[in-house]
């Protein structure tokens, strides 16, 4: 078994520092990971019931949403590209609430999403092993992703790289195969065209309420994009590197969801998509798939959705505990919790995140209608707090900024402060549409973030939380130390070539 002893720095304290040895690439899959799980191959169906083939304008929609998220991501963390990702800068340019607030509800959320996962994975495998009970296997797949997150940075970025890597080759050869039906068809079967988008009741069956319905919906397929914040801690090249990983990622989410959600309202009547799944052949995809006459359509799919799940909550694994070292860091989290291994890895905190899951797996297993379904309420708040809290703390971010007059940072979120403002309207507005779409939200959502509150309260009260670096402070100081080190250096210069002169001068007379 991987030991988790952490070493120890020349002072004899435990080391609390993270590797950077993720690459460019590794971070752009780790991103996908969270973000690009069962919800669409599963869950797209019951998003389109809401919407019909307007689903396609709920995706974009919510999909700029979560492109304004990710660009105030990219435009604060590559500036300080710090353990805990864009909770450490809420810190900093919001305060010690902010700080608390984002990265325990981001690391809670992750926790509840592992456990939907791992426990769908285990249903998966029961398609091929159906001797393997539920339990079992969901402990199996557990130990497996826990394994992953306790070895070096570099083999976890590694296996998550592959892991991604199939999902994406899966959605691109799945879009491709839809364009060729559409368009030329296949052998024995025509192409089908277009007219599925308008034959079954029109573009919108339900009109703009069915959109915006379904909009709030999507918007939950998104959620895990704000993950890549903790990949800059670990970057090799975080400036380079991070911008780039973060702005691919969202686009290629773009991509996937609205290209594939617009094969299969055009490729079979939306009516049949939007029927409700009872097992693996009722997926939007496995349907798709049968229009083609793609043999082992389901088993094609199954491992598809196995890896997906297990990458799902891979990446949620790797997020929740990169966010409980850096709470460990902060004292809003046990101390022990910010230990790392001789290798970088933050242990401890995996070994935190990982009861989280477990105790999010027990739930879904033995009460799936009601504990885990209070549970998944507090994740969908969750999202929208934290997608909430990035906008804010952004506006902080720009605000201190300006005032100390440091230069704008690169990438730059277009549109700020307006596109903050919107997507906070968006937000406030899908939680608002939870009351009708998902009251559970509600029930378990509100009092969730009020436990939050009260919980940074009795540890600001009892607790000994460090007070927040001031991050812009350290970079104007940083820059006016550099620029009269610059000037010293001319001047020596300049007196250097002043003596030369004199010589010269008196070699001459």
């Amino acid at each position: 078994m991987t030991s988790t002893r952490t070493t120890a720095d020349s002072n004899g304290k435990p080391k609390t520092d993270l590797h950077r040895n993720l690459t460019s690439g590794q971070i752009g899959m780790i991103a996908l990971s969270g973000a690009l799980g069962t919800g669409l191959f599963l869950g797209s169906g019951a998003t389109v019931a809401l919407a019909g083939p307007a689903t396609i304008l709920s995706y974009a929609l919510a999909g700029l949403l979560a492109l304004g998220v990710v660009w105030a991501v990219a435009e604060m963390v590559t500036t300080h590209p710090l353990p805990g990702g864009h909770g450490t800068v809420t810190a900093s340019y919001v305060g010690k609430l902010g700080g608390f607030l984002g990265r325990w509800n981001l690391t809670v959320t992750a926790c509840v999403a592992m456990g939907a996962e791992v426990t769908a994975s285990a249903t998966y495998l029961q398609r091929w092993l159906p001797w393997l009970d539920r339990g079992t296997g969901t402990v199996l797949c557990a130990l497996f992703i826990i394994i992953l997150n306790l070895a070096a940075v570099n083999f976890y970025g590694f296996s998550e790289y592959w892991f991604s890597m199939i999902k994406v080759v899966a959605i691109t050869v799945f879009i491709l195969l839809g364009v060729v039906m559409i368009t030329v068809g296949l052998p024995g079967k025509e192409a089908t065209g277009v007219h599925n988008l308008v034959d079954y009741g029109g573009f919108a069956p339900y009109g703009v309420v069915g959109i915006l319905a379904a909009t709030c919906m999507a918007t939950f397929s998104f959620g895990g994009i704000e993950h890549v914040s903790v990949t800059a801690a670990e970057s090799g090249n975080p400036t380079k590197d991070f911008p780039r990983a973060a702005h691919t990622m969202i686009w290629r989410l773009l991509i996937f969801y609205i290209g594939a959600i617009s094969v299969i309202v055009m490729i079979q009547p939306w009516t049949v998509t939007a029927e409700p799944i009872h097992d693996i052949s009722h997926s939007p995809f496995v349907k798709a798939l049968d229009a083609a006459h793609v043999p082992y359509a389901g088993d094609i799919m199954n491992a598809v959705l196995l890896v997906a799940a297990l990458s799902a909550a891979n990446g949620c694994l790797y997020a929740a505990s990169r966010m409980i070292h850096s709470l460990g860091e902060s004292g809003m989290a046990p101390r022990f919790a910010a230990h790392t291994s001789h290798n970088g890895a933050p242990r401890n905190a995996v070994a935190l995140a990982s009861i989280g899951m477990l105790i999010a797996c027990v739930l879904a297993i033995v009460s799936p209608e009601s504990a885990f379904a209070y549970l998944f309420g507090c994740a969908t708040v969750g999202i929208l707090t934290t997608w909430t809290i990035i906008m804010v703390s952004h506006l902080a971010f720009r605000r201190r900024r300006k005032e100390l007059g440091l230069p704008e940072a690169m990438p730059k979120l277009w549109g700020a402060p307006y596109t903050n403002i919107a997507v906070i309207l968006g937000c406030f507005g899908i939680m608002c549409g939870l009351w009708w779409l998902l009251p559970v939200a509600w029930y378990a959502g509100v009092p969730y973030i009020a436990i939050l509150f009260i919980s940074y309260a009795i540890l600001h009260r009892f607790g000994h939380m460090d007070t927040p670096k001031d991050l812009a402070m350290e970079e104007k100081l940083a820059l006016e130390s550099a620029t009269a080190d610059t000037v010293d250096e001319g001047q020596a210069t300049d007196t250097v070539a002043k003596g030369q002169a004199t010589d010269t001068v008196a070699k001459g007379q």
